[in-house]
């Protein structure tokens, strides 16, 4: 048989086989499927799948109610994408698994498109016709951590009841179900299956849901068996397992777990027998994935509101599905309300609230509307209108819309409000516009009084100052803002005084008032402090000193009436009578200026005759009078009539003569007279009264108003005062005395001053000067003052300013010296008195009196140098400068006056003083005492000090130098510096031992004692070894060797006789036996054993009673004499430290009972320190017991041990009782630790106790301070008796361990680590440590506030380095975030670059696919045509067709390459160029528009021809826009073109495919029948058709279309070039025309500089 033949068999029989399984799975499959779909659409409630008629959204009653679509199997033939599909890589072989352990497997090969991905839900799963889709084996690496995964995209939203897929292969050991709820979201678990839940997808297994997590993928076990082999069947239930699943509708977390648009099926991991692992081929090829069905059970979503999922096909011939919806909903899914229908919001129905949308209410003005959520909630309706009609606004319609107000007939109109003036454009329900700020009118169209500028901003306020306005109304012009100001106000605001003005005033009808001054300044402010204040007369009383006289000035009589309180004058004839004001009205009545005066007035007849002088004002050198009618005043008449007259220059005032404003002010400013006219006619008579003149005084009373209209006048240089009336310093009146309107000049001094009298000129003269004008010189200096220098007056050369004269030959003589000058011109000092007047040795210097202090013979002439002042005559054994020191080798006090000649000689040691400069010793002044030498001490310097010898040497005492240890002390004699030596010791300096002694030490040295027979020298060496005779031994050399002999004649040793040797032989032997017994010890040392012994123990009991004992005793004596313990004496010293706390206490309460407890406390501290001394005193006695006795039990002990070393056998008895012994010294270290701890925590408190009262009682303060001394030495020799029991115990402890040391060398058995040594030295560290601590204490209370001190510098200093830190880490921060915005700025570059390279990459990529693509479909094609010659021709016809193809789309993509290069280097030379250039030109085209603006008239050509380039320009942009276009459009036309041979080329492999599959079968056939022809042709004839389908004629024409086109499209470019070049050159021309200067600045195509890329903009 053929292998052809026995292949094909195989297959038949694996074919029935696998065909008897198939069937079995096939029934058990459908038995599933049946139930999982009726136990599904029970969950749902919905109708099965079948013709039962679904529910309509509206029930007979027109009712809505829910409706659904109908059950579907949602997978059926749509097209699922597989990862990986076993062929589409080529052909694999593949092994049929039948059980493990079978050795032969029936294998085939998977060829290309044998086991598609459509079979997957073709529904073809029977055993009939059976389709399945396979993988790649695990040959192949299809297994975990290598998944594959099965993609099913729905198209739709559909909610998902199950998911059922048939197994082709075994069911794999862990798969799972993804799905995605929408297409733009991400995969969520659905299910797991999986063996290993927790290892594979890190879940736990689990059949149903949780409440509250009902939402979370669930893994299960169920399907995860390897068998059966194939047909294995695997049901999801969506809703399985979940609680809520009864309560379906009101689970929006269950409704939205159902929704999936996408679905998934990762396979994980392969289900083996575990035989893979042996590597072997077809084992490995027997293990793969297969599914011969995949269905989804599900009904297309549509929230309840459809009964029918329509399908729409697409304009590019894709199909979609959509919900036919109802209840006025819309969408896909009917996820949303119709337009018009949002006034409910929307919702899932469900049986119980349909949730159908509901119309809006718009009132009939709109029929779109939108659902508005606060709405809703607000009103229940959620209906928002938009787009109202007839100007209505409003979630209703309801109102008129924005600008818009409701006029007559509920018809909305326009507010027609003005854009510019309004605040808003809605006006309100009359129409009244709101308008911004200075803007009125109905529509806010105009401006406001008082302001201008009708902007957007609405009118400015002119801001016209009120007090300063014409008239007090602030106007202005509405154009300008210029307001209208008063007579003496400028400004545009009318705010400022003219100058020479001051005080704006409301109530000033010129504005300001003009500035005074005495006419030296034009610059002045309101004065401070002063008020308004009226003078008046009532003439209550008298007449108030007022006066008549006639217009000639005659004094005339006038009358006062207190009935009527006015006063009265009469005329006898025609004469003019007035009445003359008093006083009080006179003088500087400046602050009257500009306002009234006030009176009564009325004549004794009904009418008289006014003149031009009825009022008057007289001044210093003129007047002014006005008429009585004058100023709108009645004319005089026989009743009351009241006047008032405003003093003030205006011609409207009608005061003569006219005058300026100073002039009419320096009337009132020396006002001498007011007159007012009393009689207008012949023997007429007048009354007087209220006369009243308002002006202004200092001060600020309450309630009264400021007078601001008082100057305060800014002065120039030479003036100063108020109102400028003085001269400043450095200025005088001119002339003299000429009063405030006088000049102001300078002073006139000669130079010699700076200022003078103002009013007299008077100079008030410097430089020695004097006069009025400083003419002259002052006493004591002499020259000419009128020179006009500084140095005019020279200074007489005499002392003390006394009088000089000048000689006529120009000399100076003194006329009268001080007292101690003589000379002619006093420069040298008198005898007895010492100076430099003319500073000839140095700085000058006054003459003075010596002072010698009475030590000088005041007959004598001469006794003291005139110039230093030295005494040169000293007396009573004195010496100094000033005789005011005893002589040298003299002491005394030599300024004592009482007693001359205390100076005594000096008692010094001439060999131990050091002699002074004179020669004699020196001694000190004052007290005698000499001045030693090195090491000489005394007051006469007699003595060498303590160590010192040999004062007599003249050159001070020399060291003793006594070696330390071999003498008493360090002092010598003092003559022969022989040092004291010890016992044994010589030399000198005590350094060496003397004759026939060693072991020089701090005791001195030893006799060497050497045996007069034994040795040959008395000497012995350094370590008291003696010489020794022959056969002698011993330091001594006192006796003979072993076995040796005394010589008879002295002379050393000699050989005992031979009878010794046996001797000499048993000594020998003993040794042996103790060498013997010394290993016996040293095994029983290592192996102890407790053998009990009744003697031994006695006798080590007997032993530990003598430590005891020695240890009792020690401890004894550390106690006082009365035998009390050291806890006893410590208990003690705490209960008084108790006593001394309390005593405080009663301190702050009785001061006498605090100062008898100090007193107290002071007796018991002498009582602690008699106690301490006792303590001492016995410790010393313990001391010398443990010396002697101590040191005898210790040699007793030795000899104990010696004894105990020969049982050996008790050693392990020993070394128990020794072990308790040591726990027993332990426990007692420890009880005397806790001793110290407790001395030591008792002067602690003592020490707190002390500090205590030192705060509580400051006015005790130094006894309390006392007391803490005394307590804090008692504290002191407390820790000095502690260490002195510590050196007791320390003496009874080493005797103990001395023992211990005795007993170990006898015995070297292993003790427990007890660590004594660590124990005591912690117990004598302890002890230690508390005279430490005190003292300690004493130091930190004094160092306390110096600590608090460092503490605080220290933390300002940390302070000042961390806030250091924070300022150079703000700076690092500032250079980091510089450094990260570079940083930055780098990566966006580099990304730009990326993408650029990216796109670059992307195109080549593209075209080098196809062409990839394109070589593989020929090399198929002529595999295809070796292997079928029957079917040469068409295939190359085929190849024929493919090899134009190739070769157009070759040309297609050259060209198109082509054509992309031309189109890039069009664009970056020329377009990219072009269009750079236009954005420059028309950037500063721009600009030299503006500036061609300037120059108009004389570039008006110039500025036409420059439009016109911007023209150019524009045009220039726009086909450059069009390049870009016409490139995107070739981009466009290639990836079509790629597209187009994509598909091709797919067509093309599926044809090789099928001649694939043909040729199989024809290798395969036994034999040609005619069936097996009829299918050949068959299926080349259906290759032919696909051929056909495919129309590559079509295909082939459209590229060669394409190819026209880009050639056409190249053309363009080539023309648009020639174009764009032209335009350039004319752009060049217009611009060479430019004239030089700014416009000429724009480089169109630069020619050097750095290129841009190709999209730089």
């Amino acid at each position: 048989m053929s292998v052809s033949a026995r292949s094909a068999s195989t297959r038949v029989d694996a074919s029935s086989t696998r065909f008897y399984k198939m069937a079995r799975t096939f029934i058990y499959i459908h038995f599933l499927t049946f139930m999982a779909i009726t136990s599904a659409q029970d969950y749902y409630h919905t109708p099965r799948i079948g013709s039962q008629k679904l529910a309509s959204c509206y029930n007979n009653d027109g009712q809505p109610q829910r409706c659904i679509p109908e059950f579907e199997n949602a997978a059926f033939v749509v097209q699922m994408e597989a990862t990986n599909t076993c062929g589409d890589n080529g052909v694999k072989m593949y092994c049929i698994q039948t059980s493990a352990g079978t050795s032969s497997r029936s294998c085939d090969y998977c060829q290309p498109g044998q086991f598609s991905s459509y079979y997957l839900t073709d529904l073809h799963y029977e055993q009939d016709n059976q389709t399945w889709w396979q993988s790649e084996t695990m040959k192949e690496g299809i297994q975990y951590p290598n998944q594959v995964n099965l993609t099913l995209h729905l198209g739709k939203a559909y909610d998902i009841t199950y998911v059922r897929i048939v197994f082709y292969s075994p069911r794999p050991q862990s798969f799972a179900i993804y799905k995605k709820p929408s297409e733009d979201s991400v995969w969520e678990p659905y299910q797991y299956f999986s063996a290993s839940c927790r290892d594979t997808y890190g879940v736990l297994e689990q059949r149903a849901a949780e409440m509250g997590a009902e939402t979370r993928a669930l893994c299960t076990s169920e399907y995860s068996d390897i068998s059966p082999l194939s047909g294995g069947n695997v049901l999801f239930s969506t809703l399985e397992g979940r609680p809520s699943a009864y309560t379906f509708d009101s689970s929006p977390e269950l409704q939205e777990w159902v929704t999936a648009t996408d679905l998934r099926i990762s396979l994980d991991r392969l289900n083996t027998f575990g035989d893979e692992i042996f590597g072997d081929t077809q084992v490995l090829q027997s293990y793969w994935y297969a599914i011969a069905d995949v269905a989804v059970g599900a009904r297309c979503k549509c929230n309840g509101h459809a009964s029918i999922c329509d399908t729409h096909e697409l304009p590019d011939g894709s199909r979609a599905r959509y919900c036919r919806c109802e209840h006025n909903t819309a969408g896909r899914e009917c996820e949303k309300c119709l337009d018009f229908y949002n006034d409910a919001p929307w919702g899932r129905a469900s049986p119980t609230n349909v949730h159908e949308c509901k119309a809006c209410n718009c009132n009939g003005f709109s029929n779109k509307c939108y659902f508005d959520k606060d709405l809703y909630e607000r009103t229940g309706h959620g209906g928002h209108c938009i787009d109202c009609a007839e100007n209505r606004d409003g979630a209703n319609c309801e109102r008129c819309k924005e600008n818009y107000f409701q006029g007559t007939e509920d018809i909305c109109m326009p507010c027609n409000c003005n854009p510019i003036g309004s605040r808003s454009l809605q006006c309100n329900a009359a129409g009244k516009c709101q308008c911004k700020p200075g803007v009125t009118g109905e529509k806010c169209d105009i401006c406001a009084p008082n302001h201008y500028d009708f902007t957007n901003q609405g009118c400015k306020p002119c801001g016209c100052n009120e007090s300063g306005s014409y008239g007090n109304a602030p106007q202005c012009d509405p154009i300008t803002g210029v307001c209208l100001c008063k007579q003496n106000v400028e400004g545009r605001q009318c705010r400022e005084c003219k100058p020479g003005y001051f005080n704006l005033d409301l109530e000033n009808e010129f504005g300001c008032t003009p500035c005074f001054c005495f006419g030296h300044s034009s610059q002045c402010s309101s004065a401070p402090k002063y008020q308004a204040h009226e003078l008046s007369a009532h003439f209550i009383r008298d007449a108030e000193k007022w006066s008549a006289e006639t217009s000639e000035r005659q004094t005339v009589p006038l009358q006062f009436n207190a009935n009527t309180q006015n006063i009265a004058v009469t005329s006898k004839g025609a004469e003019i009578i007035y009445f003359v004001a008093s006083n009080q009205f006179l003088g500087d009545q400046r602050p009257s200026y500009n306002h009234d005066l006030k009176f009564t007035l009325r004549l004794g007849e009904s009418r008289g005759y006014p003149s031009s002088q009825d009022i008057i004002l007289e001044g210093a050198h003129s007047s002014i009078s006005v008429n009585i009618y004058n100023q709108n005043n009645p004319e005089p008449a026989d009743q009351d009539r009241e006047y008032k007259f405003r003093l003030h220059e205006d011609p409207r005032y009608g005061w003569t003569p006219t005058l300026t404003n100073f002039e009419f002010m320096s009337i009132l400013q020396n006002l001498t007279a007011i007159k007012i006219r009393g009689t207008y006619n012949k023997g007429g008579q007048g009354y007087l009264m209220n006369f009243k003149l308002t002006t202004a005084k200092i001060g600020r009373e309450k309630g009264s108003a400021p007078a601001n209209w008082v100057e305060k006048c800014s002065c120039p240089k030479a003036y100063v005062g108020d109102y400028c009336e003085e001269c400043a310093p450095g200025f005088k009146h001119e002339p003299a005395n000429g009063g405030p309107y006088s000049t102001c000049i300078p002073c006139d001094c000669n130079g010699h001053a700076h200022i003078c009298d103002t009013a007299t000129g008077f100079c008030i003269c410097k430089h020695n000067t004097t006069g009025s004008n400083c003419e002259l010189c002052a006493k004591g200096f002499y020259g000419n003052a009128i020179a006009g220098t500084p140095d005019d007056c020279k200074p007489c050369p005499c002392p003390k300013d006394s009088g000089c004269i000048q000689l006529m030959d120009q000399s100076i003589v003194c006329t009268d010296c001080p007292v101690g000058y003589a000379g002619p011109r006093c420069e040298v000092c008198a005898d007895g008195h010492f100076g430099d007047p003319t500073g000839q040795f140095g700085p000058a210097m006054e003459c003075q009196e010596c002072q010698c202090n009475g030590n000088v013979d005041p007959n004598a002439v001469g006794n003291c140098n005139r110039t230093s002042g030295e005494c040169l005559k000293c007396i009573y054994n004195t010496a100094g400068e000033h005789c005011d020191k005893c002589l040298s080798g003299y002491y005394g006090d030599a300024l004592d006056q009482k007693e001359k000649g205390d100076c005594k000689p000096c008692e010094c040691h001439e060999a131990g003083t050091l002699e002074s400069p004179e020669g004699p010793p020196q001694c000190d002044g004052l007290t005698g005492f000499c001045s030693c030498r090195s090491h000489v001490i005394g007051r006469n310097c007699d003595k060498c000090e303590d160590g010192y010898y040999n004062i007599n040497s003249g050159e001070g005492c020399k060291a003793c130098d006594c070696n330390l240890e071999g003498s008493f002390n360090s002092s010598c004699d003092a003559v022969t510096g022989q040092c004291y030596c010890k016992p044994g010791i010589d030399g000198i300096h005590c350094d060496r031992c003397l004759a026939y002694h060693y072991g020089f030490s701090i005791e001195g040295c030893r006799d060497c004692d050497c045996d007069e027979w034994g040795s040959t020298d008395y000497q012995c060496d350094k370590f008291g070894q003696c010489s020794c005779q022959e056969n002698v031994e011993g330091r001594r050399c006192d006796r003979c060797m072993e076995n040796k002999r005394r010589r008879a004649d002295g002379q050393g040793c000699e050989d005992c006789p031979p009878c010794y040797n046996l001797v000499q032989d048993a000594v020998n032997h003993h040794r042996k036996q103790l060498k013997e017994l010394d290993d016996i010890l040293a095994k029983i040392s290592k192996a102890p054993t407790v053998v009990e012994n009744a003697d031994f123990d006695k006798e080590l009991q007997r032993v530990r009673g003598e430590i005891d004992r020695l240890v009792a005793e020690a401890q004894a004596e550390i106690g006082n004499g009365s035998g009390s313990s050291l806890t006893s004496n410590l208990a003690e010293l705490a209960d008084r430290l108790s006593d001394v706390r309390n005593m405080l206490y009663k301190i702050e309460d009785e001061s006498y009972e605090g100062n008898d407890s100090v007193e107290r406390s002071k007796g018991n501290v002498s009582k602690a320190e008699d106690t301490i001394e006792a303590a001492q005193k016995e410790i010393n006695s313990a001391m010398e017991y443990l010396d002697g006795e101590g040191a005898a039990a210790l040699a007793k002990a030795r000899n104990r041990s010696e004894q105990f070393g020969k049982q050996s056998v008790d050693m392990s008895a020993l070394a128990k009782e020794s072990r308790l012994l040591a726990e027993k010294l332990e426990n007692e270290a420890k009880n005397i630790k806790d001793i110290a701890e407790k001395a030591f925590n008792t002067s602690i408190a003592a020490n707190q106790i002390a500090k205590d009262g030192i705060t509580k009682q400051a006015n005790i303060s130094n006894e309390v301070q006392m007391l803490g001394n005394e307590l804090n030495a008692a504290a002191g020799k407390l820790s000095s008796m502690s260490e002195l029991a510590d050196q007791a115990l320390k003496r009874a402890k080493t005797v103990y361990e001395e023992a211990l040391g005795l007993y170990a060398e006898v015995n070297t058995t292993l003790l427990p680590d007890i660590k004594l040594t660590k124990l005591y030295h912690d117990s004598v560290e302890m002890n230690r440590t508390i005279g430490e601590k005190s003292a300690e204490l004493d130091q930190l209370i004094a160092n306390n506030e110096e600590t608090l001190r460092a503490i605080a510098d220290a933390v300002q200093h940390g302070r000042s380095l961390s806030d250091q830190g924070q300022y150079r880490q703000d700076e690092l921060n500032d250079l980091l975030a510089k450094l990260d915005e570079i940083q930055a700025q780098a990566k966006n570059d580099v990304e730009l670059t990326k993408a650029t390279l990216k796109d670059a990459n992307e195109i080549y990529q593209t075209l080098k696919e196809f062409s990839d693509q394109v070589t593989e479909s020929r090399q198929l094609a002529e595999l295809a045509a070796l292997d079928v010659p029957e079917v040469q021709s068409k295939v190359a016809a085929a190849e024929e067709s493919i090899s134009s193809i190739i070769e157009e789309l070759n040309t297609a993509s050259d060209k198109a390459k082509e054509a992309r290069d031309l189109a890039q280097q069009a664009q970056k030379e020329y377009a990219d160029k072009a269009s750079e250039a236009a954005h420059d030109i028309r950037k500063k085209a721009s600009t030299s528009r503006t500036e061609a603006g300037k120059l108009r008239d004389e570039a008006e050509k110039l500025s036409t021809r420059v439009k016109g380039t911007a023209q150019q320009i524009e045009e220039l942009e726009k086909h450059a826009e069009e390049n870009m276009q016409l490139t995107r459009d070739a981009k466009m036309k290639v990836g079509q073109a790629n597209t187009d041979a994509r598909e091709a080329d797919k067509q093309v492999t599926k044809g090789l495919e099928d001649l694939k599959v043909i040729m199989d079968e024809l290798q395969n056939l036994p034999t040609l029948d005619d069936e097996a022809l009829d299918r050949l042709q068959k299926s080349l004839d259906e290759a032919e058709m696909a051929l056909q389908v495919q129309d590559l004629d079509g295909k082939i024409k459209a590229l060669t279309e394409a190819k026209n086109n880009h050639q056409r499209w190249i053309k363009q470019y080539q023309d648009e070039h020639s174009q764009l070049s032209g335009e350039v050159n004319n752009i060049k021309d217009i611009l060479d025309q430019l004239p030089e200067g700014c416009f000429k600045r724009i480089v169109l195509e630069p020619t050097e500089g750095p290129s841009r890329p190709i999209n730089y903009r």
